[in-house]
């Protein structure tokens, strides 16, 4: 029995060491990423691994021995011990990055160097047989730690900042002059007297019973339609938006996805204005002063809005209008299970005629990234998110992936055989692009290849970036984490291993450049969106773009992946930074872009039941 108790003692030393050294080997692949990535691993996890180990061979290696050798060795509780320090001991390693993460800070590291002593002591106790009163009086120091640890990070949740940003700030803010200038987001809108021929539009947000092309009825929550109205305007125009709310009893806001509107005009509920609530309207002004194509959705509640139906496009033209002879906009969007192709669930046609240029904007209005195809032709991708690619390119059978809120322009000749759009998503919905009387008899297109934007188009020789203001450096590393989120416990999406209203903003000041790299740790894409500002993307895990100055306002930032990019602080204001998987968003995956002076008077939750996400 001895003989077989050693052995099995032997085994699982032996596993230990083995699941050490994997460890040891993950660490040093992972080191390759960046130290996000090990951090907690270096610091604490592999010293305990090593530290157990050790002390479990040191302590049981030669009692082992003599028992395999047919000696006896009597009773010897400190083997137990040192196999339960052990095991503790790979437990936390595990709980640092399961729990924990990044980054580790004192408090957590020393809770968690106090769990694996008195565990170990409790252990020691029970197998020395040290007497009843001992052991549970350990066992409820181990209960109290664990229980006090996790009561201090529930009051945290329930005590800390109300509002996005308002309360959170980085050190050297702290030391800023108090004569700095401060203005509320109130103040910074559209002025009264802003010049251009005024657009106006009216929306109306409500629920409806909206009968698919497929004749399928769905409920819905729209703007007047599924998707909502297009709202097209050139160059230089006023636009003025009128938002009224029937009957959304959560609120509503508009918040102009990709286009860098004043602060004030950003509709995100609790940062930039109240929700309007039902019965209430609230009027929004901006100047067209970027073309490209672009969308607006609610910022109300935008998990359950969004995905509901609140969204609509935005199409900026040139003054005098595009090029091409044809200019289709066509947003993918899911409602419940169902994928719409543009306002089709099924497939639809559209007639242009041989040789016509067309245009076709491609809007991912969904939570998740979209795999798209154009089969048929050749085509250029002509603007990502708004913005011109230099030097495009003619591409055919490449997967145009588009990140959760990204947009891409494609551009091509009309062939006399047709083009044919469809998404990975869904089979069903697709869209046949052809000459009239054109037979379709085009099969999507099956290419495994993704198309990369940051090694298409042409470099530019000129830096893109100011070089003679401020740097501002900043990190977020992105996880998934079990948290509180206003009391509730969550398994939450985190920011430097907080969720939201914890995240500290990052400050600048205006005509800073702001350089910010973003890490993600999670098992699950973030497509990272700033508002009120694009960015400039200098690299992606280490290798730097190559192609086109790529300017985003929406960048997945997939597992394992670290994107640094860069902006221009021009806009002031208290901006949202956030994860455009909405879902993430309202579990804690979103903070601030904050602009040093700049303050705002609205509150999360309040009278208007306000929720930034």
């Amino acid at each position: 029995m001895a003989r077989r108790s050693a052995a099995l003692t032997l085994a699982l030393m032996t596993a230990a060491w083995l699941g050490l050294i994997a460890q040891v080997v993950l660490v040093l692949v992972l080191w390759v990423s960046g130290w996000w990535f090990v951090q907690e691993k270096l610091l604490l996890a592999l010293p305990l691994g090593v530290a157990g180990s050790a002390a479990a061979v040191l302590v049981a290696a030669r009692p082992m021995a003599r028992v395999l050798r047919g000696a006896g060795v009597g009773r010897k509780p400190g083997i137990n011990t040192a196999l339960i320090a052990a095991a503790l001991c790979a437990f936390a390693g595990l709980a640092l990055r399961f729990v924990v993460g990044y980054p580790l800070s004192p408090v957590p590291a020393a809770t968690v160097l106090v769990l694996v002593g008195l565990g170990t002591r409790l252990a020691h106790a029970v197998f020395s047989g040290q007497g009843r009163r001992l052991v549970i009086g350990l066992a409820a120091l181990v209960g109290l730690c664990l229980v006090a640890s996790v009561g201090f990070n529930w009051l945290t949740s329930i005590a800390g900042p109300v509002a996005l940003a308002g309360a959170h700030s980085h050190g050297e803010s702290d030391e800023s002059d108090d004569s700095t200038p401060t203005a509320s987001v109130t103040e910074l809108r559209t002025a009264e007297d802003a010049p251009g021929p005024i657009k106006h539009f009216d929306l109306t947000a409500a629920k409806q019973q909206v009968a698919l092309p497929s004749g399928t009825a769905t409920s819905a929550w729209t703007f007047g339609s599924l998707p909502g109205p297009e709202l097209r305007v050139q160059l230089g125009d006023l636009v003025e938006v009128t938002l009224h709310n029937a009957d959304i009893p959560d609120g509503v806001t508009i918040h102009w996805h990709g286009y860098d509107v004043p602060n004030g005009e950003d509709g995100v509920a609790g940062v930039t204005q109240d929700a309007v609530l039902p019965g209430d309207s609230f009027t929004y002004r901006f100047v067209a002063d970027e073309t490209g194509t672009y969308w607006y959705h609610t910022h109300q509640n935008a998990s359950d809005g969004v995905r509901r139906g609140l969204y609509g496009t935005l199409v900026v033209e040139p003054r005098g209008g595009f090029p091409e002879d044809v200019d289709l906009v066509v947003p993918v969007h899911t409602v419940g299970r169902t994928l719409l192709l543009g306002d089709s669930d099924i497939a639809a046609a559209a007639e242009v005629g041989a040789g016509d240029i067309v245009r076709l904007r491609l809007i991912n209005t969904d939570q998740v990234p979209q795999r798209l195809r154009l089969a048929g032709t050749s085509f250029t991708v002509d603007a990502i998110d708004g913005r011109t690619i230099v030097g495009a390119t003619p591409l055919e059978g490449a997967a145009l992936r588009l990140p959760a809120g990204g947009r891409m322009d494609l551009v091509f000749t009309m062939p006399s055989t047709g083009a044919l759009l469809t998404s990975d998503a869904s089979s069903r919905p697709s869209l046949m692009i052809a000459p009239p009387g054109a037979e379709a008899t085009l099969t999507p297109d099956t290419t495994t290849g993704d198309f990369d934007p940051l090694s298409y188009g042409t470099p530019s020789p000129t830096a893109q970036l100011p070089s003679d203001t401020g740097v501002v450096h900043a990190t977020m590393v992105l996880d998934r984490l079990p948290r509180f989120l206003s009391g509730r416990p969550i398994q939450g999406y985190t920011v430097d291993g907080e969720v939201f209203p914890h995240i500290p903003s990052i400050e600048v000041e205006e005509g800073d450049v702001l350089e910010l790299t973003i890490a993600n740790r999670g098992w699950e894409t973030h497509p990272m969106h700033i508002h009120g500002h694009h960015v400039l993307v200098l690299s992606r895990n280490g290798v730097p773009a190559t192609g086109a100055p790529l300017w985003l306002d929406t960048f997945d930032v997939q597992p394992g992946e670290v994107w640094v990019v860069a902006l221009v602080a021009d806009n002031p204001g208290i901006w949202m930074d956030h994860c455009h998987n909405l879902d993430h968003a309202a579990e804690g995956m979103m903070m601030a872009l904050s602009y040093v002076g700049v303050t705002t008077p609205f509150d999360q939750g309040g009278d208007h039941g306000n929720r930034a996400e």
